[in-house]
């Protein structure tokens, strides 16, 4: 089981080739069902083609996948 300061090392290491893989728009650290840290690798489609092109594991450590959508900025509240 991967520390939490492991797994962001990793996450560190891995997130710009990640990044810049077809389909990726975020990458975080989350804990799974078991309570152990995975990298979590946010997707901005169903693609299933991206999909199997990413890796299940990096460097021994579990890669969770999740359908997100693409991130965008929300406005800033105005102030009044």
């Amino acid at each position: 089981m991967a520390t939490e300061k492991e797994i962001r090392e990793v996450k560190r290491r891995h997130s710009p080739q990640l990044l810049n893989r077809p389909g990726v728009c975020g990458v975080g650290v989350e804990k799974d069902k078991a309570g152990d840290y995975v990298l979590a690798v946010h997707l901005d489609t169903e693609n299933e083609d991206a999909l199997a092109a990413l890796p299940e594991e990096i460097e021994g450590y579990p890669v969770k996948y999740i359908y997100s959508g693409p991130f965008r900025k929300l406005p800033a509240e105005e102030k009044t």
